[in-house]
């Protein structure tokens, strides 16, 4: 186990490990104060080496990119959406060869968010600590506590992927896992599009017509101005705050400024958001594609969730896994979804098919 701060040390690991099948990689990094994430270190395991590498140091990361960019070797990772965030953001691209152990093991009994540290005792009788997951890690030096925390989350991250392999394929799901990993990796480049992240402001699904267009327009205003300044987006305008303009009809700056608390915009940043919404409604997207075009009735819903009930429990796959809300909705307005393809489609749809017929 060893820092690498060095370009020297960071090319020579590369090298040591350049022809390994997997490898189980992590990251730390800080948002507190920022609209993207700031990566300060990358964990890197093989079965014989640990490493964290230091990612504030002057040193190029173009060969640790290159490693994990190879399609050939294996990323062992857990719970890896803000990873993979980050990894396109500096590299506008997602590693390909990922598997998951948070959502491997929800497909052999357990908890579709279920920790690593819960996973690794439960799984591998290993019991880590979790004290840091708050820490600074942009502030160096780093500390004892630190460091053995960072080599905690890689260090047993292959030996759990392997059992929990193991248990998969015994149970003949090794490929569904393998096709979840695979709509995870299409899932955050989805996600990387800013165009719809007005559907995550809280509230705004209750909201219709011209307030929802509203509250749509000053959300993608708000996204766009915290990634231009590269601070949380509520540290501009809250969620509440979105919603209570939508609900004011012809706001002038003033009228705006005084539902904004703690004066967290300046006037002229006010100004700008005013003129914003006066001007861009025609590219706002309507209300019908909140409000579904197809009418779904609760006898279908209630059927059809009821199923994947029963299936989860003999399966003992969480609901979750087998279908969301959203996958229910889109199967019984026959939109194409989870419940029509891969696994899923294999394993449910002549039943789903029956109940609705």
């Amino acid at each position: 186990m060893y820092l690498i701060e060095e370009q020297e040390s960071l090319d020579h690991f590369l090298n040591d490990i350049k022809n390994e099948e997997c490898i189980a990689v992590d990251t730390e990094f800080t948002r507190v104060n920022s609209y993207y994430p700031k990566l300060c270190l990358v964990q890197i395991a093989t079965p014989s080496l640990i490493a964290c590498i230091d990612c504030l140091c002057e040193i190029d990361l173009r060969g640790l990119w290159k490693l994990i960019f190879d399609k050939k070797i294996e990323k062992i990772m857990h719970s890896c959406s803000q990873d993979l965030e980050i990894f396109f953001l500096m590299n506008n691209g997602i590693p390909e060869n990922i598997f998951d152990t948070q959502i491997a093991a929800a497909f052999i009994g357990h908890s579709s968010q279920v920790g690593f540290k819960e996973l690794l005792e439960e799984e591998l009788n290993v019991k880590i600590e979790k004290s840091q997951t708050r820490s600074d890690w942009s502030k160096r030096p780093l500390a004892k506590a630190q460091l053995e925390y960072a080599f905690d989350d890689v260090e047993d991250l292959i030996e759990l992927a392997n059992s929990i392999k193991d248990k998969l394929i015994e149970l003949d799901r090794y490929e569904w896992v393998k096709e979840e990993c695979e709509d995870l990796i299409n899932k955050r480049i989805g996600l990387m599009d800013t165009s719809e992240i007005w559907k995550k402001t809280k509230g705004i699904k209750k909201l219709k017509n011209t307030q929802l267009r509203t509250a749509i327009l000053v959300s993608k205003w708000r996204e766009e101005k915290a990634a231009e300044k590269d601070i949380p987006r509520k540290w501009l305008i809250d969620d509440h705050e979105i919603i209570s303009i939508a609900k004011k009809e012809n706001l002038s700056p003033e009228a705006m400024h005084d539902l904004i608390s703690s004066n967290r915009l300046r006037k002229d940043e006010i100004i700008e958001l005013n003129h914003f919404l006066e001007f861009s409604e025609e590219n706002t997207p309507s209300s019908g594609r909140l409000n579904k075009g197809k009418r779904i009735k609760d006898d279908d819903m209630s059927a059809v969730s009821n199923y994947l009930e029963s299936r989860s429990i003999e399966l003992q796959i969480s609901k979750e896994v087998l279908g969301s809300k959203k996958d229910m909705q889109n199967f019984i307005a026959n939109r194409a979804g989870k419940l029509n393809k891969g696994w899923r489609r294999e394993l449910l749809l002549k039943d789903l098919e029956n109940l609705l017929n």
